[in-house]
C-alpha cells in the first residue's frame, strides 16, 4: 500500500478505550483512499490516516499531539484497472466540473 492506494476496511472492530479517542471510524466493507502512512517502530505497528476520515489530535506518551491512525491491517488494497479508473473519472468531471485542480489522477477533485 501507498499514498493514495484505494482501500477496503475488512475489520471495523475497535476496543472501548479505542473508541474513546476516536469520533470516527472506519467501517467494514467501505471504501477509503490512504492519505498517509505513519510507521510506529516501538510498536511494530503501521497506521493509515484516510482521506475520508479525520479525527482530532490526540496526545502521544511523549507528550506531542497527533492524528490518531488505524492500523494497516484493517484495509486491504484494491486493484482499479487503468481503463475503468478513466471511465470513472470522465463521467465524475462531466458530472461535477472541478475548478482548478490540478489533476494528479486520484480523483482529488471529488472529496467529501
Amino acid at each position: 500500500m501507498k499514498v493514495g492506494s484505494y482501500v477496503i476496511c475488512i475489520n471495523d472492530q475497535f476496543t472501548e478505550e479505542q473508541l474513546s479517542k476516536l469520533s470516527k471510524i472506519p467501517k467494514k466493507g467501505n471504501y477509503y483512499t490512504i492519505r498517509e502512512i505513519v510507521e510506529y517502530p516501538e510498536f511494530n505497528r503501521t497506521g493509515v490516516s484516510l482521506e475520508e476520515i479525520s479525527n482530532p489530535p490526540i496526545e502521544k506518551s511523549d507528550g506531542t499531539m497527533h492524528e490518531p491512525t488505524f492500523s494497516i491491517t484493517r484495509f486491504r488494497e484494491l486493484d482499479i484497472p487503468s481503463p475503468f479508473e478513466e471511465a470513472i473519472k470522465n463521467v465524475l468531471l462531466k458530472e461535477f466540473e472541478p475548478a482548478g485542480v490540478e489533476d494528479d489522477g486520484l480523483f482529488r477533485e471529488i472529496r467529501n
